[in-house]
């Protein structure tokens, strides 16, 4: 197939996000139809697409070879779920979904189904991120060790996701555990075998599942870590949005999400690699540097649809970072560490 024609589910922030990616910036993709939500036909109408009333009309039209899902997490069992069964490709939104059990069913339904199945994992393909995982994959620290991650916020910075708010979404430790985890996961380079955490919440926060701690322990004997908070007081912590260090066995990486990459390579000094153009994901949210990583993932979906390929991201690296977050919330609960697979 020459082009890949994408059905959006979901009007919201992402949508849009999606949608200018689709006019913008992808090749050989083209965004055809939209549902979903009380701005879908004005989304519409912006961007040269045809209005849908619903799910199933979308997913019965002969122009949508695939669809993206952005819409609340709550959601994504269903639609994926509809999606396959109607034969479309399926690229969705991180979380992919509430808990792992809904994962494998979304896993299911796609294989059964024969289609792609991509989830949404833009931290993968930020600037300092991704050039920090190549460093890696080159050697250029040796064998990872240990990985320490936190995400500290004085309060949820993207109010237009409201919907977060509700506890049937999960809360922010499933919204954000999403990347912490994936991230995680995907540095030490093998599968988690234990996991303790916590889960609180200590002021007023409106979200619930506001602040987490969690150790994780990999196969490989890597060692990780991840703290992450949306009640910081004021004025919280400088350019700790997205900051991890990686420890290598000859080297080290520093890795501001939305800043600089350090690395300390060959027992040198520190030195600066790359640095991330400012991204204003309140202001500015269509601006090129914030949609550089969305519109690189949903290049390599198309990519990965043309060419009969596995995405970048699969359904089972979604699920992987789900399953951690369930573990988290487990050993929360009982106090004690939780063995993996679950």
């Amino acid at each position: 197939m020459d082009t890949v024609r994408i059905g959006l589910v979901g009007s919201g922030y992402m949508g849009r996000s999606y949608a200018e990616c689709l006019k913008r910036y992808t090749t050989h993709g083209s965004l055809t139809a939209v549902t979903g939500g009380t701005r879908a036909p004005q989304l519409a109408a912006d961007y040269g697409a045809a209005f849908v009333e619903s799910l199933d009309a979308l997913l019965a039209r002969e122009d949508v070879d695939a669809v993206l899902v952005a819409t609340p997490h709550s959601a994504h069992l269903s639609q994926v779920t509809a999606a396959a069964q109607a034969g479309k490709h399926v690229l969705v939104e991180k979380p992919m979904a509430l808990n792992a059990a809904e994962c494998d069913a979304m896993i299911a339904a796609c294989r059964n189904a024969g289609v792609t199945l991509s989830v949404i994992q833009t931290v993968r393909f930020r600037g300092t991120v991704a050039r920090a995982k190549r460093l890696i994959q080159e050697g250029r620290i040796g064998a990872v060790r240990m990985i320490e991650l936190r995400t500290l916020f004085e309060w949820v910075p993207l109010t237009s996701k409201n919907w977060t708010q509700e506890a049937t979404e999960g809360g922010l430790i499933l919204d954000q555990g999403a990347h912490n985890f994936d991230f995680l996961r995907w540095f030490a380079g093998d599968e988690a075998t234990r996991v303790f955490g916590r889960v609180k919440q200590f002021g007023e926060c409106a979200w619930p599942s506001p602040t987490a701690m969690a150790q994780v322990e990999f196969r490989n004997g890597v060692l990780a870590n991840t703290w992450m908070s949306f009640e910081f007081p004021k004025p919280g912590v400088a350019n700790s949005a997205f900051r991890a260090l990686v420890v290598g066995a000859t080297g080290m990486l520093d890795i501001d999400g939305y800043g600089k990459l350090h690395a300390a390579l060959d027992g040198k000094d520190w030195e600066l690699i790359w640095q991330q153009p400012a991204i204003d994901y309140v202001n500015k949210p269509l601006a090129l540097e914030r949609l550089e990583a969305f519109y690189t993932q949903v290049q390599d979906f198309i990519d990965s649809v043309r060419e009969r390929r596995p995405p970048a991201v699969t359904g089972e690296d979604g699920r992987a970072a789900v399953e951690l977050i369930d573990a988290v919330r487990l050993s929360s609960a009982t106090g004690r560490a939780v063995d993996l697979p679950l």
